[in-house]
């Protein structure tokens, strides 16, 4: 349902209707053309994080009530790159946190490979989906970091307490906040981040900026 309480739907006449955040919040119907990979994703985050989902538009539709003149703002790209890329990583391993924000890759992703393989990892994004049917050198995800101390387990449970926050307005702020992960270094994605020398590469594992370290 939405934010409002409306039965969602999926339908491929929806596009006539108006502004695609403002037709789901009016009526519940999203846009979706028919045999399409990226729409059938978005259904699917749809149906498992529902609460996300409607905490999301409901987000989209105040500031674009709020915001005068067409100006999307900080908190509405942030909320379409966690749509479209957005993972949320749940770990037990402090440091894992640590060193993936800090972008030290081969610390984060080879060295503590077990602690990746034990995390729970929730997919958001339905472009990052698409893309994974094709995984591409570089592919990255949006990431939202949490320690399993800060939120219950369970896909129904990070669907609702992420839902309340971004309800509460407290995040996203701006697109700094979602994390860059890049997805061909996590275990079973290739063959070759096996070896530790993968994530040498600054090309796909960039470091964190020297004046933001």
């Amino acid at each position: 349902m939405t934010a409002r309480g409306l039965p969602i739907s999926f339908v491929a006449d929806a596009a006539a209707e108006g502004g695609y955040e403002a037709r789901i919040a009016a009526t519940g119907r999203v846009a979706t053309r028919d045999a399409n990979w990226h729409d059938l994703f978005n259904a699917l985050v749809w149906l498992r994080h529902p609460r996300i989902k409607a905490a999301m538009n409901a987000r989209h539709c105040i500031e674009i009530e709020t915001r005068p003149g067409g100006d999307r703002g900080p908190v509405r790209d942030a909320l379409t790159q966690f749509d479209e890329d957005g993972l949320v990583l749940v770990t037990d391993d402090a440091a894992l946190i640590d060193a993936l924000c800090s972008r030290r890759w081969r610390e984060a992703l080879f060295e503590r490979r077990r602690s990746v393989e034990r995390a729970a990892l929730h997919v958001i994004g339905h472009a990052l989906m698409e893309k994974a049917l094709a995984p591409h050198f570089g592919l990255c995800a949006k990431a939202l970091y949490l320690h399993a101390e800060e939120v219950p387990p369970g896909d129904e449970a990070l669907d609702r307490w992420l839902a309340a926050r971004i309800t509460e307005g407290g995040w996203p702020t701006s697109p700094r906040d979602l994390k860059p992960l890049p997805v061909l270094g996590l275990p079973g994605m290739t063959s070759a981040n096996t070896d530790p020398a993968y994530f040498d590469d600054t090309r796909q594992f960039r470091p964190l900026p020297a004046k933001r370290r």
